[in-house]
């Protein structure tokens, strides 16, 4: 396997168990986010998050640059548009915070289209490592 069907599957499958865990133990996961993961103020764990953001960007755009793995351009440009997420969390903490709240607490619909649309993506993402790269 290569690093782009080993890459698609863990973040396939790390995207469908995360979504599956928000619906099975709701009040759970919310108190997790809300309280743990996204405090007031905002955590250290951001800025590494960020760091580790950039590296795994780069190092996709190394592999694409440098092996010939047909359609790996698509999971290239899809972990590359996860720096928008990245960097709404580092430069706007309290506006991405307030947003998280929402989704988690107040619109719960929200989080439901959320949930659908990173769903599908995640097995489109295990389809392509299994089958495509």
């Amino acid at each position: 396997m290569n690093f782009f069907a080993i890459f698609s599957i863990v973040w396939g499958v790390l995207m469908i168990g995360i979504r599956s865990l928000i619906h099975l133990i709701p009040k759970s996961w919310n108190e997790f986010e809300l309280n743990q993961v996204y405090k007031e103020k905002k955590p250290r764990w951001v800025w590494a998050l960020a760091a580790i953001s950039l590296g795994i960007v780069f190092f996709t755009w190394y592999k694409e640059l440098t092996t010939a793995v047909p359609y790996s351009l698509l999971l290239t440009i899809l972990v590359t548009l996860t720096l928008v997420k990245v960097s709404q969390l580092v430069f706007n903490y309290k506006q991405f915070r307030g947003f998280v709240k929402k989704a988690l607490v107040e619109d719960r619909q929200l989080i439901r289209k959320i949930n659908a649309g990173t769903t599908i993506v995640g097995i489109i993402l295990i389809i392509l490592g299994i089958y495509v790269y």
